[in-house]
């Protein structure tokens, strides 16, 4: 496995800095769950869109962090900071265990050579879309206040559902709740500026 990009070890003591800041029952369970069962702070953030890399998904959990907080002090909107935290970092847990390493075949300059890709995996933990199977894993270790799960079901906007309820229901959510509209911007912020592409 290639060498990480970023410095996992700050990003990770940042992270659990962070949610142990959290004071609600279950956390210690999650981040053992995390620790032990997971690859999350190691894992890509997607297979070759943003922070495809080793350590993508813990950097760009903490950069839709930063992301949100700035979104929401540019409209002065409150939101307590746990639920900033929860929802900004656990927003992709679905993510963990789901990519792996794939030999593939190409050829350059006429000769055939391997190269190492990311790809999905075929088999999922929870058979549930992206994310509600990540709610899903969370609540299994923390309860979760309303907000934080529309915020973190809600996260890919226009993008996580193509039914006419779904899209109906996302434009009541952002009307009534600002906070969705603005965690799905600190995720485009995120993944299509602040994060690269890597070969």
């Amino acid at each position: 496995m290639e060498e990480a990009i970023f410095d996992n070890n700050a990003n990770k003591e940042r992270f659990l800095s962070l949610m142990r800041s959290v004071e609600r029952q279950g956390i210690e369970n999650l981040l053992e769950y995390i620790e032990t069962k997971t690859d999350f702070y190691t894992a890509p953030a997607s297979t070759r869109f943003h922070n495809n890399c080793v350590g993508g998904l813990l950097a760009h959990s903490l950069n839709v962090y930063d992301n949100f907080k700035k979104q929401l002090a540019l409209r002065k909107i409150e939101m307590p900071e746990e639920s900033i935290i929860v929802a900004a970092l656990l927003h992709d847990l679905c993510k963990c265990n789901y990519y792996v390493r794939e030999e593939r075949n190409r050829k350059v300059n006429g000769k055939w050579e391997q190269y190492t890709v990311w790809s999905q995996t075929k088999n999922v933990s929870v058979l549930l879309p992206h994310s509600s199977r990540s709610i899903r894993i969370i609540r299994s270790y923390l309860p979760l206040k309303f907000i934080e799960e529309l915020c973190i079901f809600y996260h890919m906007g226009p993008f996580g559902g193509e039914d006419y309820e779904y899209r109906n229901l996302l434009q009541q959510t952002n009307a009534r709740h600002p906070e969705t509209l603005l965690f799905y911007v600190a995720d485009l912020l995120s993944s299509y500026l602040d994060e690269t592409i890597y070969d």
